[in-house]
């Protein structure tokens, strides 16, 4: 804490009322005049006690070091018959700290600020600090960006010599970046240097980004965001060697200019790994990133020490330490690099403890922990056991820590700490789909039964469309291995008019079990056996082509279905995913013997790439493929695929992709055994806003629907576009627009506004797309 000097005024007045006697021996001393400060405070810091002389220079010293404590404004020594009376008064104490006109600072990281040059609730005042205090502000908003700040400050006296503090802030502007030069620059353009910025000169369109408003931390990380892109392309030795910042003189806005010293590049010479290395040397070279003859990078150099440094973490060397040496040879502009690899002792694990788990069962957090107890520890687990407890949706938060045990220098514990999220959900929902019309929701699960880590769910929705209620289990530690055990079943009531498909009613009763086999740590394979049961019902408008695949196939059908899927994620997150990718590859059949025997196959892929802190792009694509065999001469047409739509192509009506025919005056989609689907996009967080369950996009997306099996229950002579009825790429149907998605508490809610790229007078097209809903 910074104190003021003693003012020499004060010492000159009370230095006198000390010297008005002669020297004594001190008998006795006594503190009068306090009211909060404790008597022993005033011992501690008086130089002499009871026994010892007090003179003219013991009692300057005295006041010294009792003005020094900050605690008084007055001091005064007197002497009664050998007693030394120290008179003093005290400052007053600050009740309280009021801060106004404060928006772009908190109101805590003021106090904090204002804590750090003395003024605190419960400390004592000193005016002499005010300035100290209001310049501390200007700078703290001076960093920000706002040189316009004016602060006021007023005292108000409280009873029981106290005082309230009031601090009136007018912030005035921030300033904005008008221009960013660079001096020194030969190899790179100002350009190029201002796009490894986040700073940037003020436009007309920055009124969605604050990157022009100036601030003093953000301009400290751009400079090292400059001395990396330099230090990445070579040149060892670059500096900044000076910035500039000026402002405008009202004070709106600054120019900055940044005088850098680039050097030479350099390239990759010889790479040397020495030290105590554990690993095969062979292997370590192999994690070299650079070769001889490239360009010097810092960044790949370091990542080069780390995966050696991860190595040996894999091998128990959890505390390794790899250092670069670099030798720089000016006159060739060749650098040497040397990895000294320090492995340290190996570690072994002493005990795992968990805490924060309240209601999931130890056992629950233990089985998806890849590090053991007593093994050496290994960092590559560690990481893995975090992702995998991420993973579980259990937890909002897993930290996992290593503290060394106390008198052993080669064990340690693994503390893993979790903080529990509500795995119960009671959902209750009201909206509205395009396709599906008024949507009903209501459904209870629980992803964590009584802490055991199994999830069940209660379903029941209801549109216009369908009325599906669904229940299911699903045992996730069914096995040791963490085969996964699940039980389902459902009841549907299809109403495919209403989806302006052909008008016939349809009942399914679906029930079965099934099982998911972990293949590695993103691999799955899933086997699931159902029995179904479907009922087809006549309406007063059923099309030829449904009542003669009735006449010659019947109406009610028992199905036992094998179905099978593989599955490998390397996605980051579940929910907008910033990197990774999603494969699935999936099958279905009917098996023999069955009224009805078909089977159904389905391919896609789905990956991520950050471009940016808020920048991600994604390609999708998938394709399906379905068929009849032995009996049955056809895919059954309610297991058509359709396309068309806010879930697969945006700005095409949903389901009026592919092969269509006119059914009693209208225009009927019948599907297709085949499905094409592609799409890329560009995700981002809507402006002003800040919110995880909100992402933007900015999209591609292209398909078809084609029927490469003729209908032989008729109608085929209706049937348009003629030209579908084999895969032909160039049918593909693209649109490009812009899309919302919210992933509310029923689901994902999506908007789109497309415009088709290459319709024709056959294809159905829609602009604005939705799917929409409330829950309560």
């Amino acid at each position: 804490m910074r104190r003021p000097l003693v003012p020499a005024l004060l010492l000159a007045l009370a230095v006198p009322s000390a010297q008005a006697f002669d020297p004594f021996e001190v008998e006795e001393i006594r503190v009068d005049g306090l009211q909060r400060i404790a008597e022993g405070t005033v011992f501690n810091y008086l130089p002499l006690e009871v026994g010892e002389v007090m003179d003219q220079e013991r009692a300057s010293e005295s006041i010294r070091s009792l003005y020094e404590t900050g605690f008084f404004r007055d001091i005064e020594l007197q002497q009664e018959n050998g007693v030394l009376v120290v008179s003093v008064a005290e400052r007053p104490a600050v009740a309280r700290i009021e801060i106004r006109g404060n928006d772009e600072i908190r109101s805590d990281d003021i106090i904090d600020a204002l804590a750090s040059v003395g003024l605190a609730e419960g400390q004592v005042f000193d005016r002499f600090r005010l300035a100290d205090i209001e310049r501390e502000l200007r700078e703290l908003y001076f960093s920000r960006g706002k040189y316009d700040v004016s602060v006021e400050s007023t005292i108000s006296p409280l009873e029981r010599n106290r005082v309230a503090v009031r601090l009136d802030i007018d912030e005035g502007p921030i300033a904005a970046i008008r221009e960013i030069h660079f001096v020194g620059n030969e190899a790179f353009s100002e350009r190029q240097l201002r796009r490894e910025m986040e700073l940037r000169p003020r436009r007309w369109w920055h009124f969605f980004s604050d990157r022009h408003r100036y601030s003093r931390d953000r301009l400290g990380n751009d400079l090292e965001n400059l001395r990396s892109y330099y230090m990445d392309r070579g040149y060892i030795n670059f500096t900044v060697t000076s910035t500039q910042v000026s402002i405008t003189p009202d004070r709106e806005d600054v120019h900055v200019t940044v005088n850098l010293s680039e050097g030479q590049q350099y390239t990759i010479g010889q790479q040397r790994i020495a030290g105590d290395l554990i690993v095969d040397r062979e292997e370590l070279e192999g994690l070299l990133e650079l070769e001889s003859g490239d360009t010097y990078s810092r960044s790949e150099a370091q990542a080069a020490s780390r995966a050696m440094q991860d190595r040996l973490g894999q091998e128990g060397y959890a505390f390794s330490n790899v250092t670069i040496r670099p030798e720089v040879d000016e006159d060739t502009g060749v650098v040497d690099l040397t990895y000294m690899v320090d492995p340290g002792r190996r570690v072994y694990v002493r005990r795992i403890n968990i805490s924060g788990n309240e209601r999931t069962q130890d056992e629950v957090v233990r089985r998806e922990l890849r590090q053991l107890e007593g093994s050496a520890l290994n960092t590559a687990d560690l990481r893995e056991s975090q992702r995998q407890l991420d993973r579980t949706g259990f937890f909002d938060r897993v930290n996992i820590e290593t503290p060394q045990v106390p008198g052993s220098d080669d064990e340690v514990d693994v503390d893993v700490t979790v903080d529990e999220r509500l795995s119960g959900s009671l959902t209750a929902g009201i909206g509205y789909g395009e396709s599906q019309g008024l949507l009903l929701n209501l459904g209870v699960a629980q992803d964590n039964v009584l802490g055991t880590g199994d999830r069940m769910s209660l379903e029941l929705n209801n549109s216009r469309v369908n009325t599906v209620y669904s229940a299911s289990y699903t045992d996730r530690y069914y096995t040791l291995d963490g085969v996964s055990r699940r039980f389902f079943g459902s009841y549907r009531e299809t109403r495919a008019r209403r989806a302006d498909l052909s008008d016939y009613d349809l009942t399914a009763i679906r029930g079965g079990a099934g099982l998911g086999i972990p293949i590695t740590n993103n691999d799955r394979i899933s086997l699931d056996l159902a029995y179904e049961n479907i009922e087809i019902d006549e309406r007063d408008n059923t099309p030829e082509r449904i009542t003669s695949f009735i006449e010659n196939e019947g109406n009610r059908f028992d199905m036992l279905k094998l179905e099978a899927a593989w599955t490998r994620d390397t996605r980051d997150r579940a929910i907008f995913p910033r990197e990774g990718a999603r494969q699935r590859l999936s099958g279905e059949v009917s098996v023999p013997g069955m009224d009805l025997t078909f089977f159904k196959t389905s391919y896609s892929h789905r990956r991520f790439w950050p471009l940016s802190e808020n920048l991600t792009f994604s390609v999708d694509g998938s394709i399906s493929y379905g068929d009849s065999y032995g009996d049955t001469s056809r895919l059954p047409f309610f297991e058509h695929y359709y396309a068309g739509g806010v879930s697969t192509v945006r700005g095409y009506r949903s389901n009026f992709l592919g092969p269509r025919s006119e059914e009693n005056g209208n225009d009927r989609p019948r599907g297709g055994n085949v499905r094409l689907l592609g799409s890329a996009e560009v995700l981002f967080p809507p402006p002003f806003t800040e919110a995880e369950s909100v992402r933007m996009s900015v999209f591609v997306d292209a398909g078809q629907v084609y029927q490469t099996r003729g209908d032989i229950y008729g109608g085929e002579s209706d049937v348009y576009p003629d030209n579908l009825d084999s895969v032909n790429l160039n049918e593909l149907r693209a649109a490009a627009g812009v899309g919302l998605t919210w992933m509310s508490p029923i689901g994902a809610l999506t908007f789109s506004i497309a415009e088709p790229l290459n319709d024709t007078n056959d294809d159905d097209t829609e602009t604005f797309q939705f799917s929409l809903g409330t829950s309560f």
